[in-house]
């Protein structure tokens, strides 16, 4: 565990903030689809746009702070897998 948290944290902040792009892109492309955590509403409504497209679930459930909150820590969680997962598949093509 602690060579694994020996990267400096700009790595996991890149990773996440890539995980959150991609989750933009997706949830753009899927429109109302996405129900759930819709990142696209999100930024959206947090730069004051209207998409036509209705709330999330996770706006409706936490308000806009929450949801905000809720989908940058999921995806700074799923960097953090992201870098688990680059490092592993290195150690394993390297061994």
């Amino acid at each position: 565990m602690k060579d694994f948290l020996s990267y400096p944290w700009s790595i996991y902040l890149i990773a996440g903030m890539a995980c959150l792009s991609i989750m933009v892109i997706i949830d753009y492309l899927l429109g109302a689809e996405a129900e759930h955590l819709n990142a696209w509403v999100i930024l959206n409504r947090l730069v004051g746009r209207e998409t036509g497209i209705p709330d999330s679930l996770a706006i409706r459930q936490l308000g806009l702070a929450g949801a905000t909150l809720a989908m940058v820590v999921m995806n700074m969680l799923f960097g953090t897998v992201l870098i688990f997962l680059l490092k592993s598949f290195i150690k394993l093509v390297h061994s």
